[in-house]
């Protein structure tokens, strides 16, 4: 007679057998660590991106203010402003141009009398700092002996930066 159990306490083939409490727990447990940790790659998958995202467009910002005001000097005819903080020079057109930082953005203007309105080229900008080199590349030189023009340029956003520096010789010098 074949009643599905067998002599040891088991029951025979072909008869239904579920999981034990344990077995459920520890499958369970398996299974929130495999979840847990597929957030934690998700986490820092989304952090990195948010990392690479802002100082990506900080560095753009950066370069885009920084060839502008470069290529806009590298063509100008002079000097006329030659301070630390701001500059002033005619370009190839016969334009005046002014760059400057106030409150944080650099602004651009042109045949401005004064550093006020513009366009922003920049936000986010800490430092807009630049040197004026004479014909012989000492620093200090006069607005009207610039030959040369040492451009620094720093952004700041949260716990990102990036610092650009370049020199611009004056063609029309």
């Amino acid at each position: 007679m074949n009643s599905g159990y067998c002599a040891r306490g088991r029951r025979g083939p072909g008869s239904a057998r579920g999981f034990t409490l344990v077995e459920a727990l520890v499958a369970l447990l398996v299974g929130l660590l495999v979840l847990y940790g597929v957030h934690k790659i998700i986490v820092s998958g989304v952090k990195t991106q948010t990392t690479t995202s802002v100082q990506t467009e900080l560095n753009r910002s950066a370069q885009q203010a920084m060839d502008d005001l470069t290529s806009r000097l590298r063509g100008s005819s002079s000097v006329v402003a030659a301070l630390a903080d701001r500059i002033s020079f005619t370009d190839q057109d016969g334009a005046n141009l002014k760059y400057w930082v106030e409150n944080g953005a650099l602004y651009r203007a042109f045949n401005a009398s004064k550093y006020t309105g513009g366009i922003v080229m920049a936000t986010d900008v800490t430092q807009l700092a630049f040197t004026y080199l004479d014909s012989s590349g000492n620093p200090g030189a006069a607005a009207d002996q610039a030959v040369r023009v040492s451009v620094a340029l720093t952004l700041e956003q949260a716990r990102y930066s990036t610092h650009l520096e370049s020199a611009v010789t004056l063609r029309n010098k």
